[in-house]
């Protein structure tokens, strides 16, 4: 990682609701101190970041991230 504040990425790929051909990805960060917009974007790749928010509650959130880890869904973690 490209960025000394990232301790730990968990990323899951899943399908478009309307269009089962694209994906998209939904990403846990991990940091160690606080970390922009602008630099997740920037140490993250050559990545695309259409919404970026703290999480208020992880359980939920985790949840969310991984709904489809048993079906068809491509997910990893980085440490």
């Amino acid at each position: 990682m490209l960025n000394d504040k990232v301790d730990r990425v968990f990323y899951s790929v899943e399908r478009d609701k309307g269009d089962w051909t694209n994906k998209h990805v939904h990403m846990l960060v991990g940091t160690n101190r606080a970390m922009s917009f602008y630099e997740t974007r920037t140490s993250l790749g050559s990545i695309a970041v259409g919404d970026y928010e703290l999480i208020d509650n992880p359980k939920a959130v985790t949840n969310y991230v991984t709904k489809w880890i048993d079906r068809d869904c491509e997910y990893d973690l980085f440490i």
